[in-house]
């Protein structure tokens, strides 16, 4: 695969560097961090109160489903309070967030005076708020009854100052794209952490479900106040970027693998590739701005975030290359053989999951022809569109009703 071309062989390299930190060394780390095992850490003799954050645009009644997996949370009641933030909903959801309302009266429901994205929304909420730890939730999200515990159980146990839980997909059945995402989502938390999670230097952990101490947020409140890139301000990426701020500022972050929560993944290829695009377009931006800052990260960290980093501008390029002289076979079959060996993987640990996150490992197969098509397409539409400011999170009906909010603004 690889000839004399410099871009060939500094991509050998990098996939050298790559697959040694990410999954030989990282897995040995997880296997020896007693850290990483479930049930670790002991529970805290007072349980905090804790308020959890939900940032809302046009997520219908699934916010009522989100709403319900709160009230069947398995901590103490009294420690325990909801806030939804709308963005300025164009669709009824802010209907559906007043039903949740009415149905758990100790759940409350805020409402942007215009639509200012998913950061700036959760920072107002945090003004009004004055429990010592916050949990983000996305709205499209069911928790699970024991997350919470469980979270709160290892931040008090590590004392890092935010830690977050794994993600999965909860409509992992409904097309050969969701399935295959479903077995993304397993793959990504149990592989491509580690390293970082080694270090409590977790460089982005997701709005999903992260728990964060009040302080930690404070403390990045001007970073997160106004953020912007070729001097627009910039609405996606916000768990990445919020993350990262913590993480220069000498926080710790971590991982912990027994607390789960489950998200719909796109089931649209339409949907999937605007997905793919904006988190396309974080990564890049989460690169490029990192640069000033990049002595304050961990050095082992800091070898595997940029060689990814670097990974993420190279390969594209090799890609093109091997299409044009029409070698696309080899890379097709080592991206096959990757994703049969995470099939595999799958296949052996699904029975952990609850039905809904659970499909046939097989279908991970699909990555071996969508990986690279993202790569050849993704990396030069995020670079052609960095200064996009959309959430851009459902398609192009939601991309446009933010567009026409910020128009009337």
């Amino acid at each position: 695969m690889f000839g004399a071309n410099a871009a060939e062989w500094l991509f050998a390299i990098l996939v050298i560097i790559i697959f040694t930190n990410r999954y030989l060394f990282g897995s040995l780390a997880r296997m020896l961090d007693r850290r990483t095992q479930n049930g670790f850490g002991q529970d805290p003799v007072v349980w905090p109160e804790v308020t959890i954050v939900v940032p809302v645009y046009n997520e219908g009644p699934t916010v009522i489903d989100t709403a319900r997996s709160f009230a069947a949370l398995d901590y103490p009641s009294d420690k325990l309070k909801v806030v939804f933030v709308d963005d300025v909903s164009t669709d009824g959801t802010y209907d559906y967030l007043k039903q949740a309302e009415q149905l758990f009266p100790w759940m409350r429901v805020d409402r942007n005076p215009h639509n200012m994205g998913k950061r700036l929304g959760i920072k107002r909420a945090v003004l009004t708020i004055s429990s010592p730890l916050i949990m983000s939730v996305d709205s499209d999200v069911i928790v699970d009854r024991k997350a919470l515990r469980r979270l709160v159980r290892h931040m008090h146990s590590t004392g890092v100052d935010a830690v977050g839980g794994c993600v999965f997909v909860s409509n992992a059945d409904t097309n050969w794209l969701t399935k295959m995402q479903a077995v993304k989502y397993w793959v990504g938390y149990q592989f491509l952490k580690n390293v970082e999670n080694t270090f409590s230097h977790v460089m982005c952990l997701s709005g999903c479900l992260t728990l964060y101490k009040r302080e930690a947020l404070e403390a990045v409140d001007e970073d997160v106040a106004d953020r912007r890139f070729l001097g627009e301000e910039v609405k996606y990426g916000e768990d990445r970027f919020l993350t990262r701020k913590l993480v220069e500022r000498g926080y710790r972050t971590r991982l912990t693998f027994d607390a789960h929560c489950f998200t719909k993944a796109p089931s649209t290829l339409g949907n999937y590739f605007s997905q793919q695009l904006r988190w396309r377009r974080s990564n890049l931006i989460d690169l490029i701005t990192a640069i000033p800052n990049v002595n304050k990260f961990n050095i082992y960290v800091l070898i595997h975030y940029l060689s990814m980093g670097m990974l993420l501008m190279f390969y594209p390029m090799v890609l093109f290359a091997e299409f044009m002289r029409l070698g696309f076979m080899i890379p097709m079959m080592l991206h096959g053989l990757l994703a049969a060996t995470f099939g595999v993987a799958y296949e052996l640990n699904k029975h952990k999951l609850p039905e809904m996150a659970r499909t046939d490992g097989v279908w991970f197969m699909a990555m071996a022809f969508v990986f690279p098509v993202l790569y050849l397409t993704m990396t030069p539409l995020g670079l052609a569109t960095l200064a996009t400011t959309s959430w851009e999170t459902r398609g192009s009906a939601k991309k446009k009703a933010v567009k026409s909010a910020a128009v009337a603004k």
